[in-house]
């Protein structure tokens, strides 16, 4: 049976993490030895490899301290001469340059989720991943629109492989109850890191719009604050506006969705796009840019509309029809859209399995 190495660095148990999970669950299943590694910067274990253990997968924790430590890549290497896999899957930046650093035997899969450019330590990273990336022996992104920005970064477009996400990324516990909120308001909903590239100084400059149109309206921001100073003097202003609510980082959205008119997603840059799917798989109304991968994930949910990029005042006239009582929305709605054959785990299992075999 085929050995397989899957590596990723995260500081928790998310969308990614469970769709990484779910898929070595299958591997092994197909007869597969699958061995997840997890990079963490905390004591203990990393809740993936808690997770895969809990599932009956092999599964090991890399600690990874700070950036320029050489200690998680002596581990990698070790763990290359462990298991000495037929083949390595990497699901990030942090692990990309590992294993281009470590220069495997084996061939090595990436699976790039986009980049976020929050501050100068990240544009860095990017560019060093970007280096890795192009020694990968394959490289899969999660949109088309990622496809283009990794070839234009200089990755051959022979290596590169479209496989987006499935369903096995949303949560798979129960939702909380709703989010407990005043009952005379209009609630809308934003969240996604408070970075340049998400667009949210151009939600806030449609708000008095919003408010002029909707007077009950108001806009629960989830999100961590913004990492780059001059961006956060850029909010500051625009955040103390009436109705308007900035909570900090929320680790699980679903009680706002339930709770919520709409979603507005007013990207500049996006890949893919989780909380415009968490809200379509909601059935809540959704107002997103046209940027990214978000044309193709909102291809066919009409409970979803799309206004062109750096343009308030188109955010508010679509946020406008969103809110209209005839505008479609609902939980019907909403497991019908997440339904789709494009997200179901097992046809993004079998595009991935494809691609290993024709690596190894």
């Amino acid at each position: 049976m085929p050995s397989i190495l899957l590596l990723r660095s995260s500081p928790h148990l998310g969308g990614i993490e469970r769709q990484l999970l779910d898929h070595a669950q299958r591997l092994r299943q197909a007869g597969w030895e699958p061995h997840l590694l997890g990079f963490y910067r905390w004591p203990g274990e990393h809740p993936l490899v808690e997770a895969a253990r809990v599932a009956g997968l092999s599964a090991s924790t890399i600690t990874d301290p700070h950036p320029l430590s050489p200690a998680p890549l002596r581990r990698l290497r070790e763990a290359l001469e462990q298991h000495r896999p037929a083949l390595i899957h990497a699901c990030d930046y942090r692990t990309d340059i590992l294993v281009a650093l470590a220069r495997p035997a084996c061939p090595w899969l990436a699976e790039a989720h986009g980049y976020t450019r929050e501050n100068a330590a990240m544009a860095l990273w990017n560019r060093l991943d970007a280096w890795a990336l192009r020694r990968a022996a394959a490289v899969t992104a999660v949109s088309a629109a990622g496809e283009t920005a990794l070839a234009a970064a200089g990755v051959p477009a022979a290596r590169l492989h479209v496989v987006g996400n499935s369903r096995a990324i949303l949560p798979d516990v129960p939702a909380p109850p709703p989010a407990e909120l005043p009952a005379s308001g209009l609630h809308l909903l934003y969240a996604g890191r408070l970075a340049p590239e998400k667009g949210l100084d151009l939600l806030l400059q449609a708000w008095p719009d919003v408010i002029a149109r909707h007077p009950a309206a108001q806009l629960w921001i989830l999100g961590a604050p913004a990492a780059r100073r001059s961006y956060r003097r850029t909010l500051a202003p625009l955040l103390a506006q009436p109705g308007i609510h900035a909570l900090g980082h929320v680790p699980d959205i679903r009680p706002w969705l339930l709770a919520a008119a709409a979603v507005i997603v007013p990207s500049r840059q996006e890949t893919w796009g989780m909380t415009a799917f968490e809200a379509l798989c909601a059935g809540v109304p959704l107002v997103a840019a046209r940027v990214g991968g978000l044309p193709d994930l909102c291809r066919a949910a009409a409970h979803a509309l799309l206004v062109p990029p750096e343009s308030p005042a188109a955010l508010a006239d679509d946020l406008r029809a969103a809110l209209h009582p005839d505008f479609p929305r609902g939980p019907a709605r909403g497991q019908q859209f997440c339904a789709q054959p494009a997200f179901d785990p097992e046809t993004r299992h079998a595009r991935l399995l494809a691609l290993y075999e024709s690596l190894i």
